[in-house]
């Protein structure tokens, strides 16, 4: 999609009037007709540009289509070349199908090209780039000084949603990238405000030019609710400082945000603490680890709104007892409900069991520094369930990361007392090593958890030395009591051992199987290639075709994806192969089976010869079937 596309209000101006007639002076020129033709099986339904053409030479529109409701529906569910041809239409249709065409944008480089176009200039690579790479910093090819801000700052209101890389892909590689002093200009230039973009209510940035942080604030507008920022790793803490000094009070109205940097917080807290005290709309914020400060805790405990404290996971940062550092008084944190606690356990213990005002959390994640033993995480479980009977989602991160390691696996016997809270529906947990699950212990969860729908236990030990067999997880064979227990199942994860599984011989239609589960996965379990057909079958047995075979990893998980996991996870490709076809096979064998059916009950059906019953030879002769 180029600039033309998407400013093609640049020929409705042509038009004299309001009417739908000025539809049949862009529908009958040709140099227009040529130009602006829809691609085959583009718009919304069949027909719709010809129709409109032949009433609009008719001097009508059909009157659905005059409707802005109904065009609205329609420009949603079109793509971004039917929408540029339907703002060529009519006036009428204009500014809508202009509205929608650019209210979620990927890139601002369409818009900053209604100024100029853009062009490269070659810059040297950096010392650290690999050799014979070449860097492009593009820049405007005129100047700004003679440009017609009024159609920029027409097609720029219409903006909401936003997408800002520094490595923008609408200029090419990953090499190239928007000149800083570009935007800088513009912003400077722009007689309509400070914000370039006035009525963005969502702004991504995806930040690797510590040069490009101080353009962020030329997309911050004042009705922006959502914003998300992830810098590049070894990005430097005065440039960070400098972005939030400069965000202070611009964001008064804002929901939700999200960070994500390598960048230790202890180089910009004061500033960013200022700034989140400005924003006092807030209901969701999301921070590195350890950006848990005193400051920052107790400025973000006085938002009314908050209700999540979250912990992203994208760049492991190093433990830092500085960025530890959650308390609760009695009148902080008013709404909150969810939470993520990182550290000692010990110290998340404390917190637990000092700070009534947590029964109302209802999401909590709890990561642990070291490796605890389960004496620690049943004093954890029992301290949850008393001080969070209203718990929803529970996720415990029990994956040590201080170089200590736990040969003991965990037995489900440590989180027994969670059962107490009844409301659970997504239980996940993550441990060096796999989780010790019995069949007794599915119809504890199925009794105290009725309506669980997320179940992911340790399907990706991190034991340091990668040693972990298959004889350490869980019997295969669980699965099919799962399916008869936990009937509402929609993800599920476990580390499985399948090497001994080499034969299925059961039924492929059993009584009890997951109605519900949309993914499987398997993590790093590993099978083995002669156990694959098996495997296949037994799994077609128990889940439907839709179901989806995955072996992903937590966020937490320090482990290398090597060639063995890789080749592992080609293996459980060609299991969900197997699945396939025996999804096809079922599905002919219906076929058959009904036809069948159909051939069975047309025989029946069949007439034998007449004959008179002598009970009923006054009636004339009766019709016996065979």
């Amino acid at each position: 999609m180029t600039v033309e596309d998407l400013t093609s209000e640049t020929a409705v101006p042509h038009l004299d009037s309001d009417s739908d007639d000025g539809g049949e002076e862009l529908l009958v020129d040709e140099s227009i007709e040529s130009t602006f033709v829809p691609p085959p099986g583009k718009l919304p339904f069949s027909g719709l540009r010809e129709q409109v053409a032949e009433n609009s030479i008719l001097g009508t529109v059909p009157r659905p289509l005059r409707i802005p409701e109904v065009l609205l529906e329609i420009f949603a569910a079109s793509d971004n070349s039917t929408r540029a041809v339907s703002a060529r239409v009519c006036r009428s249709w204009s500014n809508l199908a202009l509205d929608v065409l650019w209210r979620d944008m990927n890139s601002p480089i369409p818009l900053l090209q209604i100024l100029s176009p853009l062009q490269p200039k070659q810059t040297p690579a950096d010392a650290e780039q690999p050799e014979g790479e070449i860097y492009e910093d593009w820049d405007f090819a005129n100047g700004l000084f003679d440009v017609d801000w009024t159609r920029f700052h027409s097609y720029a209101t219409r903006i909401r949603t936003l997408i800002y890389r520094s490595s923008d892909p609408a200029i090419g590689s990953r090499n190239n990238c928007l000149s800083p002093r570009a935007l800088e200009r513009v912003a400077l230039l722009y007689p309509h405000g400070r914000c370039l973009v006035p009525n963005i209510q969502e702004l991504t940035c995806h930040v690797t030019w510590d040069e490009t942080v101080q353009t962020i604030p030329a997309f911050v507008g004042p009705n922006l609710k959502v914003l998300g920022m992830s810098f590049c790793k070894g990005m430097p803490g005065r440039c960070l400082k400098g972005l939030f000094q400069a965000l202070v009070c611009r964001t008064a109205v804002l929901d939700h945000f999200h960070l994500s940097t390598d960048c230790p917080v202890t180089e910009f807290e004061e500033a960013l603490a200022r700034w989140l005290q400005s924003s006092p709309l807030l209901t969701e914020v999301e921070l590195p680890r350890y950006y848990q400060t005193e400051s920052v805790v107790r400025t973000l405990g006085q938002l009314p709104d908050l209700r999540s404290l979250a912990i992203v996971w994208d760049n492991p940062l190093p433990y830092d007892e500085h960025g530890v550092h959650f308390a609760i008084s009695d009148d902080s944190f008013p709404n909150l409900t969810n939470l993520d606690i990182e550290g000692h356990l010990n110290y998340a213990l404390s917190v637990l069991q000092t700070s009534p005002q947590l029964s109302r959390i209802k999401c909590i994640c709890v990561s642990s520094y070291r490796a605890p033993t389960s004496d620690e995480v049943l004093n954890l479980t029992s301290a949850l369930a008393s001080a969070c009977p209203a718990l929803d989602v529970v996720w415990l991160n029990l994956v040590s990361e201080d170089g200590s390691t736990t040969e003991e696996p965990l037995s489900f016997e440590v989180f027994r007392p969670l059962l107490e809270c009844h409301a659970v529906t997504e239980f996940v947990v993550g441990h060096d090593m796999p989780l010790w699950l019995e069949e007794i212990h599915v119809d504890e969860i199925a009794e105290g958890w009725p309506e669980l729908k997320v179940l992911l236990l340790t399907r990706d030990p991190n034991f340091p030395d990668g040693d972990i067999s298959s004889e350490q997880g869980l019997d295969i064979s669980i699965l099919a009591h799962m399916a008869q227990k936990l009937r509402n199942l929609t993800n599920l994860g476990l580390f499985l051992d399948v090497d001994h599984f080499t034969d299925f011989e059961g039924n492929l239609d059993p009584l009890h199987q997951f109605e519900k589960l949309i993914v499987l996965d398997l993590g790093l379990s590993s099978v083995p290639p002669h156990a694959v057909t098996a495997v296949g079958l037994y799994l077609s047995s128990l889940v439907s075709p839709e179901t989806w075979i995955q072996c992903s990893m937590e966020p937490w998980f320090r482990g290398s994806r090597d060639a063995k996991v890789v080749e592992n996870m080609g293996r459980w490709f060609n299991v969900h192969g197997v699945m396939n076809m025996v999804a096809r096979s079922k599905v002919v064998t219906a076929k058959a089976t009904g036809m069948l059916r159909q051939r069975y009950q047309a025989d029946a059906l069949k007439i034998s010869p007449t004959y008179t019953h002598p009970s009923l030879s006054q009636f004339g002769p009766t019709l016996i079937p065979r």
